[in-house]
């Protein structure tokens, strides 16, 4: 009888921590309006997701995207003003396509990666505003300074298993600390950051695309 209790004990130590390992993509927590209390996990795809930034100077628009970078979402369908955001970007993962903007941009009068490595956002209070929408307060860490942006966004759920979360928002490089400007091509002091997060729910299937007519 001791026996039989400690293997089932065992089994279910197992369980749990088969459940709390991280997985390697980012995991997006859904409570199942269908079970109460059970839950279902989505992974962030890479694929199909993007964090962008453009700023624009006399010459060009400047656009960069960071290549590494995670984050968490924990979102209820029945209770989205519940919904919570984390993204980590690495400052030094930065690439806009020009060896030169990529250096002048990781370097100390801008980003500061190598001081500063991490740029965060983190989610404060989300507000519904319709068919989708939704606005979000939250606050941006970069050079080590934190200060309260508003993030508009589109949440979209394809289905049960899969869905896309797009917000974008502006910010004041001075405010981080970013004064430095080129006489020969003057930067623009806002900054506009695209954050774009494909999510499916793991275990399940991916949706085969519809066979195109001929």
């Amino acid at each position: 009888m001791q026996k039989t209790t400690l293997t089932r004990l065992a089994a279910l130590i197992a369980m749990g921590t088969l459940s709390l390992s991280p997985t390697r993509e980012a995991a997006l927590i859904f409570s199942s309006p269908a079970a109460p209390g059970a839950t279902r996990v989505f992974g962030v795809e890479k694929t199909g997701s993007e964090i962008k930034f453009q700023v624009k100077s006399r010459l060009k628009v400047i656009e960069g995207v960071f290549e590494d970078w995670k984050a968490q979402v924990n979102l209820d369908p029945t209770r989205l003003e519940a919904l919570q955001l984390g993204v980590q970007a690495q400052s030094a993962s930065i690439k806009t396509g020009n060896l030169l903007e990529e250096t002048l941009i990781r370097g100390e009068n801008f980003f500061a990666a190598e001081k500063h490595p991490e740029v965060s956002v983190a989610s404060k209070k989300i507000s519904t505003e319709g068919a989708g929408r939704f606005r979000m307060d939250a606050e941006l860490t970069l050079r080590g300074t934190t200060h309260p942006v508003v993030i508009p966004f589109a949440l979209e759920l394809n289905g049960e298993h899969e869905g896309q979360m797009r917000g974008e928002f502006e910010f004041s490089r001075k405010d981080f600390g970013m004064t430095y400007n080129m006489t020969l091509n003057p930067i623009e002091d806002l900054v506009k950051v695209i954050v774009t997060l494909k999510v499916h729910e793991q275990g399940q299937e991916p949706k085969e695309p519809s066979p195109s007519k001929q």
